[in-house]
């Protein structure tokens, strides 16, 4: 019965740090455009996307009402993975750290909308 106890304990813990793990990793903390490259970075981690092909446009109103969230974090202004305008069907990918004035751009057909960009 204490084996069964110990292992249980071990497995809750490991879940429980793992789930941790993975909302750190999704955190975003500064978006950096550097040349025709965005680097998010998140608290723990970071990706690149290419920004050659990018179009920057004013944010459209459907990104700030109807929203369910498809794929990512949110927890109160921080919001990061994939959105969906459920009235519209439009889906966006958010990385907003809850700072900073609000950029959005289109590559292709993926539609972005980040916040607290600094520019190198």
């Amino acid at each position: 019965m204490k084996k069964i106890m110990v292992a249980s304990t071990i497995a809750t813990t490991f879940i429980i740090i793992g789930a941790f793990l993975l909302i750190l990793t999704s955190i975003p903390v500064s978006n950096t455009l550097q040349d025709d490259t965005l680097t998010i970075h998140f608290i723990i981690g970071k990706k690149k996307v290419d920004m050659k092909d990018a179009v920057f446009m004013p944010v459209p109103e459907e990104t700030q009402h109807n929203l369910i969230r498809t794929g990512g974090t949110s927890l109160g202004r921080i919001q990061s993975g994939n959105f969906k305008n459920y009235k519209t069907g439009t889906r966006f990918k958010f990385y907003l750290c809850g700072k900073g004035e609000q950029v959005y751009f289109e590559i292709g057909e993926t539609k972005y909308l980040i916040d607290n960009l600094v520019r190198k």
